[in-house]
This record gives C-alpha cells, sequence and structure tokens, in this order.
C-alpha cells in the first residue's frame, strides 16, 4: 500500500488534550477556558464569537478597560463573575484595596461584596450595561477612591439589560459553552437560535442610540479658528520617552486634556468677538491680548499655572500631590508621573509668548522665563521626597515568593541626544541614566535662565486692552 493510499484509508482522530496551554487570542475576546490555560477547541471560538457579539449589540464589554490596559487577570476574573464560576465566597480571606493598589493574585481592586454575584450566580446582564457603564465604573476603579460604591454615580445601564428574554439568550448560549470539554463539538443550532433570539422582542428602549453620519453638525467657523491656527498640541518633549509597561494606563489620557483646551481656546475667542471695537487691539481684526489671556482673571502664581497647557497644569498638580503624600504613593508611580512633568521641562520647547507674563514677549528675546524657572524648580523640589527617584524600588519589582533577584520593570524609553558607543552605534540607554539625564537638564536649564536679565515691563496703553 502505497503511502498516499494509506493516508486516505486513515481514520481522523482528537490530539491529546495538553494539561495546560499558553494563552493565545486577546484578553478582550479570549474565551474563559483560555484565560483558565485550558487547551484550546472549537469551543473556545464560540465562546468568544458570543463576546464579540455582544460587544456589537451594547457597544462594549464589562472588562474592556482592563483589557485596553493589558490587565489579562482581571479580565478573567470578571468574566468568571459574568458566568457564575467566582461569587462572592471567592473574595473572602481577600485584603481590601489598599490607596489603590493591586492586592493578591493581581486581580482587580476588591469590589463591594454586594456587587459580585453569589456563588453559583451568574451576573450575565453585566453584558449588555454599555460602554458609557463599563468606562466610568474602570475610571472609578483605577483611580482607587475611598469613596464607597454606593456613593458613586455610574451612568444608568442600557435599558436591554433589563430585558429578560435577552439576557436568557445570552445565559443559554454561555451555559452551554461553559459546558463543554476539549473534545466536545458546540451545538450551532441552539448558539444561532440563542443570538436570532435578539431579533426579537424588539423595543425601540432597548436599542442602542445609532449615529446619523449623513446629517453630523458642523464645527463653527470660530472654532474651527481655534482648532486650526492655534489649536494645542501635546506636550513637546524632545523625542524623550519614559512608559511604565506593566502599568495600566491612565484613563484620563492626553486626549482628554486637548480637548478641553481647545474648548477653553475657543470660549476666550468667543469672548474677544463679543467685545467692542474699543476692546479690540489697534489693528482692528485681531482679539486683544488680554481677552485670549487664560491667567487674565487671576493675579500671581494662580495666573502664572492658567497660561500653561492643561496637561502641563495637571502633571504639576499630581507632582506636588506626590510629594505631599510620599509616604502612600509607590516610588515607581511617582516617578512616572514626574517623568510626564520634567521630560517636557527638560527636552520640550518652552512656549515663551503664550506661558510667559506680559503680552510683549517672543520665544527669542533672550530674556529670563521667571515662569519656566518656577515650574523648573518646583519639579526638582517635588523629587526630594523620593529621594530622588534613586531607589532600586523604582526600577526593580518586589520579589515574589521563591524568587532569589528581582525583576526589572518594564519601561519604555528613548532619550535624545543619544549616547554613542565606539562603534558608532546608538546605546540603549538604561531607564537610571534617562532619569539621571533629565536631572542633569533641568539643573542646566535652571541655571542659564539665572543668567539671563529680567524681561523690561510690558508697554502700557491707555483706553485700550493691552
Amino acid at each position: 500500500m502505497s503511502p498516499d493510499t494509506a493516508h486516505d484509508n486513515m481514520e481522523a482522530c482528537v490530539r491529546v488534550e495538553r494539561d495546560t496551554a499558553e494563552f493565545r487570542g486577546t484578553s478582550m475576546y479570549a474565551s474563559l477556558r483560555v484565560h483558565q490555560g485550558k487547551d484550546h477547541c472549537p469551543r473556545d471560538d464560540i465562546w468568544g464569537l458570543l463576546y464579540v457579539f455582544c460587544d456589537l449589540v451594547s457597544g462594549g464589554l464589562p472588562w474592556m478597560g482592563y483589557a485596553s490596559s493589558r490587565d489579562r487577570s482581571s479580565c478573567q476574573i470578571i468574566k468568571e463573575m459574568v458566568v457564575g464560576e467566582r461569587g462572592r465566597t471567592d473574595w473572602e480571606g481577600i485584603p481590601e484595596e489598599d490607596e489603590g493598589k493591586k492586592v493578591v493574585e493581581g486581580m482587580a481592586l476588591k469590589p463591594n461584596p454586594e456587587k459580585v454575584p453569589q456563588n453559583g450566580e451568574d451576573a450575565m446582564e453585566w453584558l449588555l450595561f454599555g460602554a458609557e457603564y463599563h468606562n466610568a465604573k474602570y475610571r472609578h476603579a483605577m483611580r482607587g477612591s475611598s469613596d464607597s460604591e454606593a456613593n458613586v454615580v455610574l451612568p444608568e445601564p442600557l435599558a436591554l439589560s433589563k430585558n429578560e428574554h435577552y439576557v436568557d439568550c445570552l445565559r443559554k448560549a454561555f451555559r452551554h459553552v461553559a459546558s463543554l470539554g476539549f473534545v466536545d463539538m458546540p451545538d450551532y443550532d441552539l448558539i444561532g437560535e440563542c443570538l436570532h433570539g435578539f431579533l426579537k422582542d424588539i423595543n425601540p428602549e432597548h436599542s442602542v442610540p445609532s449615529i446619523d453620519w449623513k446629517d453630523r453638525p458642523t464645527t463653527s467657523s470660530k472654532r474651527r479658528r481655534s482648532m486650526t491656527s492655534n489649536a494645542p498640541t501635546s506636550l513637546d518633549t524632545g523625542g524623550v520617552a519614559w512608559n511604565l509597561l506593566d502599568e495600566a494606563a491612565d484613563p484620563l489620557d492626553d486626549s482628554t486634556l486637548l480637548e478641553a483646551d481647545v474648548d477653553r481656546r475657543a470660549a476666550l475667542e468667543a469672548a474677544a468677538a463679543a467685545m467692542d471695537d474699543t476692546s479690540r487691539s489697534a489693528k482692528g481684526d485681531t482679539p486683544a491680548a488680554s481677552a485670549l489671556d487664560p491667567g487674565a482673571s487671576f493675579t500671581g502664581e494662580a495666573a502664572d499655572l492658567a497660561r500653561l497647557p492643561l496637561q502641563m497644569q495637571f502633571a504639576l498638580a499630581q507632582v506636588e500631590y506626590n510629594a505631599r503624600n510620599a509616604k502612600e504613593v509607590p516610588p515607581h508611580l511617582a516617578l512616572r508621573d514626574w517623568m510626564a512633568l520634567a521630560v517636557p521641562l527638560a527636552h520640550g520647547k518652552w512656549d515663551t509668548t503664550s506661558w510667559e507674563r506680559g503680552n510683549h514677549r517672543t520665544d527669542d528675546d533672550g530674556y529670563r522665563n521667571e515662569v519656566y524657572m518656577s515650574i523648573l524648580q518646583k519639579c526638582l523640589d517635588a523629587a526630594g521626597p523620593f529621594n530622588r527617584f534613586s531607589d532600586r524600588e523604582c526600577y526593580y519589582l518586589s520579589l515574589a515568593e521563591g524568587e532569589t533577584k528581582p525583576k526589572r520593570r518594564r519601561v519604555g524609553t528613548s532619550s535624545v541626544p543619544q549616547l554613542v558607543s565606539e562603534g558608532g552605534g546608538a546605546v540603549k540607554e538604561s531607564p537610571l541614566v534617562v532619569v539621571s539625564r533629565v536631572f542633569f537638564s533641568l539643573r542646566l536649564a535652571l541655571d542659564q535662565q539665572r543668567g539671563k536679565n529680567f524681561a523690561p515691563p510690558p508697554k502700557l496703553s491707555f483706553g485700550s486692552y493691552l
């Protein structure tokens, strides 16, 4: 018998199930069994398909925030609660949340027991709560707020989560796939019946609001001008980067602050446009400088801070908070926040025209930037309570049980100008070296500013706005 003939006569068989299997897929849609290290099989494909279906129907999943920050263990825990494989008694003995720190097993912060289903019960309706609810809940968890969950106001879940017919359809489908073993084949007819169940009992109140793409509101001309010629941009870092890869992403990302800066600029322009011609500058077509100055309504240090971009204001406030609470804030997180402020100050371009006092300064006037000096000093002072970030905890993880050598924290860095090796190639700098170079640049910038002359006072123009 030839090899080809022998192959044709062989009967198909299922390979032996592995005791454990590595994670494959994405935390957003991977089946619970894949999270639990079970060998992959057709069951997991259908399980993941059900997650995709729920995402399309409701616009989000309960673990979407944790999935975006690559917190796989928290995704697994929430998925277990949804299908009823983790209940209230499973949390017994686990410490309460501690100032926003992770608890044992790398899991999400311990939830309010009343919000966790009883053992044996599921939380299938969570899959239909909607993205707005899940995002708000995730942001609250990441803030590590000390407020009880009863005091937290969350958006109302989608109405379809209260439809027992829809919830029962999901419960039937998920219970089926959860009951399957490695060699079992899914009942595709049953799954199809459950999905088609969402076409029945349709109530307009239970639909996710759709977007009318043909009739989107247009932006006013004033708003367009604000977003083009004077549109706020991300802080200039000069190509230097510092990112803690093992930590959850900050829910308050740069885009939120940039959008708020755009709105602030638009509001200032609208106020200037409403003034009399006598409130305009001599050119007649440009809003008066004071009308476009965010610090015009303040005095002293408050006015200086108001002129800064919201990103820098937020970064400075976070750094000063950490310095005041150095005993509670983990050093590696304090370093992350400090670098978010220090890197733009050390390597970015300081916008003298917009951020310094008066309406007469330019970027190349050669005078001392007093606001810049003040922020530089605040940044350097804020590092003091953390021993200038020289402690080992800033760069290494704590020893786990059974470990003898600590692991380095995963930090994504880039630094310019790069060190150059003898062979002419760039040298990959360690996180400690990058931090040291930032400290040096801050002190150098401060010394350079001290060597400059004070700027002259602004010119006064009586009868018009400055």
